[in-house]
């Protein structure tokens, strides 16, 4: 069976200024791949609960990890 994945609102703005920003564009490039939770976070090695946390911008998730998911997903993390 085929699967459905809805794709998220794309975040308008690049600049991450709470974690909640973060996790917008984590949502948006894994729905936008038409990736599942389960399927994003076995692909990235990573526990589905934590994926949820990083994607709902809660705090507490190693920001190793947090790089980590990002890279998997193409994106990239600057500091100015």
């Amino acid at each position: 069976m085929a699967k459905n994945v809805k794709v998220s609102i794309e975040p308008n703005t690049n600049v991450i200024l709470e974690v909640k920003d973060f996790g917008k564009h984590l949502k948006f490039r894994r729905t936008n791949e038409g990736l599942t939770l389960a399927e994003a976070a076995e692909l990235c090695n990573i526990n589905m609960r934590t994926l949820i946390r990083l994607e709902k911008g809660f705090e507490g998730v190693r920001l190793s990890t947090a790089i980590h998911v990002a890279k998997m997903f193409g994106l990239k993390v600057i500091l100015e």
